[in-house]
């Protein structure tokens, strides 16, 4: 795994020792961080090898001293307009080969809402887990909610909101997300 905060500190150092050196570093990292991407807190951000994103991803992992925490793995690809947003104590595990499409959001926290004295803002949040196992293809515009497992080798049809874990080997489409097919049959 690499820290992103080491790669984003080398990126700043690169651009400040002159000009060729800025070109330089710029073509060695444009596909690591391309056009309008926002990493929060990248020291708290950990990616394997072969890592991918496209324009304009946003990931977040502040609040590591309530266990916030955002691991993903090899050969990953995320799309543009991702967002992983594993803080307010949320934890996001993504594993090996997996491929997330355009305009998808992953967040493992929630508001509170249980008072109805209090307004919602001032409820604070609910950490919860998300992992997404190895060779998983998360299609467009998906939304994975707190507290759930996605299964190795499935896929997520476009659209779809995932509020249940979704067994390994599954395909699922819908709000909510339901499996239609086993891709072992």
């Amino acid at each position: 795994m690499i820290n992103f905060s080491f790669l984003i500190m080398r990126y700043v150092k690169y651009r400040l020792n002159g000009f060729c050196l800025w070109l330089q570093a710029s073509w060695k990292f444009q596909a690591l961080i391309p056009k309008g991407v926002c990493i929060h807190y990248p020291g708290n951000i950990k990616v394997g090898k072969n890592f991918s994103l496209g324009e304009y991803c946003q990931l977040f992992c502040q609040d590591p001293e309530n266990g916030s925490r955002l691991e993903i793995g090899d050969d990953v690809g995320l799309n543009s307009f991702v967002m992983l947003n594993a803080g307010c104590g949320g934890t996001i595990h993504i594993g090996d080969h997996v491929v997330i499409g355009p305009m998808t959001v992953i967040r493992a926290a929630d508001h509170r809402f249980d008072d109805p004295n209090v307004p919602i803002r001032a409820q604070g949040h609910q950490g919860g887990h998300i992992k997404i196992e190895d060779d998983v293809w998360l299609g467009a515009h998906v939304i994975v909610l707190p507290n759930v497992t996605i299964g190795r080798s499935s896929v997520i049809g476009a659209g779809s909101v995932v509020t249940k874990d979704i067994p390994p080997y599954s395909v699922a489409v819908g709000n909510p997300a339901k499996v239609i097919r086993s891709r072992k049959e």
